[in-house]
């Protein structure tokens, strides 16, 4: 295969974004406007952060299929496409001459191990991380000479990452069967609608809090104990790889603190991140380690150990402690040990941990799968741009065949998985809405219950806020107060519910409408029975 080494900017060119004042953003598409994007627009995908520009010649606009790059802070070099509008000043625009370079195959290039790193060092080495039109031109890549060769290694790149989604998909539907097991089995602890006994923690449970190790005695050999501390406790997994060490010489008398398989530890300053609650279980790979200051250690007694896991990941946990509006929200062992946990048959405690364990040996090679798979994309990436990737697709699966074969069952496994969840979402109760309306809060029901809150939504807001909590005469400041304290991802601005609100009122057919009350004096708001909802 004919190739040929160019520098990044002698075959694509590249156009930065614009910027137009807030004041002119509006959140709903009008005539004469344009989709504004921002880069989590890419990378979040709420409905609630779309917001709309009029449509003038000053501003730099892409359509779904060019492929846009992240220029500054934590998104630099994330490689963006699909979707189309203007683009803020943080994203930059690839434009390929397509006569030499395919939009597929530079999509490959720019995701890569080799740019992602030559981007990285470029804004290590910068006062803030970034880069610019001048900094691109210093990389150099191979080409085919060949459109068809690089839409051929497209192909097979674009494969391998298939399988990595698909992996990667399959991981996030365990967590989410996991927690639907223990609301199945168990049912909510904020309600206990199951009638189970309950009991304080700290009498089921031994929290110890961490040790004070002095930053100016860590080491950094390879060989020193690992210190397990907020640092390295995200959502559901630990960083042991980040970890700060300590010399074995320096251990006596902090036995109490090493760590156990199957410990769960938890961050008590910053527990709640935007990813989720830090907090994980110990594994193999952590073994040996020691227990830092400002993070809990809690190892069951009279309770099986991974359903307190669960227990304590469920959403009634995070009500419980509610974190100081402080600059760092805490969590106290206090807060920890008068946490009333669920106190089911010790039986049935025995077989949603078995459960778990069955479900964590298919992650496990899931994890597995997906590491190997990453490690082929990667090494046909580096392949293909220094030219040296013979176009034979199967050598894609190569690297991946020793994993293959052992979870043959995993589709089954899966579908089995997926079925139950649907179950579990149809069984929801009805709201009364139109039934597409209704499938779709029932959903937004079952997420709640998992994951502990939801994207806002305004028909949420009207079936189940409006219509289902007032059933009386109630003022606009209610209403407030309800959205504000309901679990919802992002909550909205004032005005923009009172807009919410006026949209509603001026509709045909209302479902709400708006009285005087003479003797406080105020307007209210009720719900129109007598409307079409």
């Amino acid at each position: 295969m004919e190739t040929k080494e160019y520098r990044l900017t002698d075959i694509c060119d590249f156009q930065g974004g614009t910027q137009p004042p807030k004041e002119e953003w509006i959140n709903e598409p009008r005539a004469g406007f344009v989709r504004m994007l921002q880069i989590r627009d890419f990378t979040q995908g709420k409905e609630e952060h779309i917001a709309y520009v009029k449509d003038t010649k000053k501003l730099n606009k892409c359509e779904e299929d060019d492929i846009l790059i992240g220029r500054y802070g934590a998104s630099v070099g994330k490689i963006l496409t699909g979707l189309a509008g203007a683009f803020n000043v943080a994203i930059i625009k690839t434009i390929p001459n397509e006569e030499l370079l395919s939009k597929r195959y530079l999509y490959y290039v720019l995701t890569g191990t080799d740019f992602q790193n030559f981007i990285l060092n470029i804004g290590a080495r910068a006062a803030q991380a970034g880069f610019n039109k001048n900094d691109l031109s210093l990389f150099k890549l191979h080409i085919p000479a060949s459109l068809e060769d690089q839409e051929r290694i497209a192909d097979v790149l674009e494969k391998a990452q298939h399988l990595i989604s698909k992996r990667e998909q399959s991981i996030d539907l365990l967590d989410e069967f996991l927690k639907m097991k223990y609301l199945e089995m168990f049912g909510d602890p904020l309600t206990n609608n199951m009638k189970l006994p309950m009991d304080e923690l700290d009498n089921l449970a031994d929290v110890l809090t961490g040790h004070p190790f002095k930053s100016e005695n860590y080491t950094d050999s390879l060989s020193g104990i690992r210190l397990c501390g907020g640092f390295i406790i995200m959502p559901e997994r630990i960083q042991w790889e980040d970890s700060k060490r300590w010399p074995h010489k320096e251990i006596d008398g902090l036995e109490n603190y090493f760590l156990q398989e199957r410990d769960i530890v938890l961050a008590m300053d910053r527990p709640w991140i935007s990813s989720g609650f830090k907090i994980g279980q110990v594994d193999k790979e952590g073994i040996p380690s020691l227990l830092i200051q400002r993070t809990a250690r809690i190892r069951a007694k009279k309770i099986n150990q991974n359903f307190l896991y669960y227990s304590l990941r469920n959403r009634a946990f995070k009500i419980h402690c509610k974190p100081t509006e402080t600059t760092v929200p805490h969590i106290s062992p206090r807060d920890i040990k008068s946490y009333k946990i669920l106190c089911p048959p010790p039986a049935l405690q025995e077989r949603f941990s078995s459960i778990v364990d069955q479900s964590l040996k298919i992650k496990l090679l899931l994890i597995e799968s997906k590491s190997e798979l990453t490690k082929t994309l990667n090494t046909l990436s580096h392949k293909a741009l220094k030219g040296e990737l013979t176009v034979i697709e199967k050598v894609v699966f190569e690297g991946a065949k020793r994993v293959q074969s052992k979870i043959r069952g995993e589709v089954v496994v899966i579908d089995k998985i997926n079925k139950e969840l649907e179950e579990f979402h149809r069984n929801q109760p009805h709201t009364g809405a139109p039934d597409e309306i209704d499938n779709t809060i029932r959903q937004l029901e079952a997420e709640l219950k998992i994951k502990g809150e939801i994207p806002f939504w305004e028909e949420y807001v009207k079936y189940r806020i409006v219509k289902g909590k007032f059933k009386e005469a109630f003022t606009f400041d209610q209403l407030w107060e309800e959205i504000t304290k309901f679990p919802f991802e992002t909550v909205p601005e004032y005005d923009e519910v009172a807009t919410l609100l006026f949209k509603w009122l001026s509709e045909e057919n209302a479902f709400i409408r708006q009285q005087f009350n003479e003797s406080t004096k105020q307007i209210e708001l009720i719900v129109n029975e007598t409307a079409k909802a």
